[in-house]
């Protein structure tokens, strides 16, 4: 698979090697003109479902943080290489507790830059949650989600999308990629990363996990533990509510074992 000419032309690229498929795009590594590696990503039917508000956040954040973008135009972006590993690599050799400890280093470096772009608020992001008729926790996760927007603290422009799979290392250290863009309680930053790294479900599912995450992370940005497993609880019923990967009941076990640590707090 190779990527177009007039991409190819346009941007000064040479020697694609396809490198990653995912839900939305094809990724390959090129060289630019300089001769220096690039990502280049070409999002499928020319529809960027979304990750064009991402794009605008990466690029105001000039590397803050997060990888650099050359060049976005709708559905095409040449990024910064990175060489990785990714932090999700890290957790599943069995270091997650540095991974842990980057994810928020991460997070604090990306958000040192304020900017003011237009992005969706968090009141968007879970209309699915509150639009969904639901029972027991998912029920549950309603009214956490909405007592969370209606209580925001330390608005900022969030990646969104923050995992250990959206964080890889580089020249320039650890960096963040495809964001998600939305504007917010920075708490909710963390929130996805409780259901992280994939291919490491009983680490995942470990409530010991969850809690020593939260312990970590609320000392850290000196919140509680309580808040961080709130938005971690919401997020896995927003997750639920999108239902990508059509594994609702993994999904539910894991919801039902944010609960309990949440009633723990």
């Amino acid at each position: 698979m190779i990527p177009p000419a007039d991409v190819m032309r346009r941007y000064d690229l040479r020697d694609p090697k396809f490198v990653a498929e995912t839900g939305i795009a094809h990724v390959w590594q090129v060289h630019m003109g300089n001769g220096d590696f690039a990502a280049l990503k070409i999002c499928k039917d020319d529809d960027p479902k979304g990750e064009d508000i991402g794009f605008r956040l990466i690029k105001s954040l000039d590397g803050a943080g997060v990888v650099k973008v050359y060049h976005f135009a709708h559905s095409v972006a040449v990024m910064e290489w990175l060489d990785g590993p990714s932090l999700g690599e890290l957790s599943r050799s069995g270091d997650d507790d540095r991974a842990n400890a980057i994810l928020i280093e991460v997070a604090d470096a990306l958000h040192q830059r304020p900017k003011h772009i237009d992005l969706p608020t968090l009141a968007d992001q879970f209309t699915p949650l509150f639009e969904r008729k639901v029972s027991g926790n998912l029920f549950r996760a309603q009214e956490v989600a909405q007592n969370l927007i209606n209580n925001q603290l330390e608005i900022k422009s969030l990646h969104g999308d923050l995992h250990h799979d959206n964080i890889k290392d580089s020249a320039r250290g650890y960096l963040a990629y495809d964001a998600k863009g939305v504007i917010g309680d920075r708490a909710y930053e963390l929130a996805n990363a409780f259901q992280n790294p994939l291919g490491a479900e009983a680490l995942v599912h470990d409530p010991a996990r969850a809690r020593r995450m939260a312990n970590t992370w609320a000392q850290h940005w000196n919140t509680s533990p309580k808040r961080l497993l709130s938005w971690a609880v919401a997020h896995c019923a927003l997750s639920i509510t999108w239902g990508w990967d059509g594994d609702e009941q993994t999904h539910l076990n894991l919801l039902d074992m944010l609960c309990g640590v949440l009633d723990g707090c």
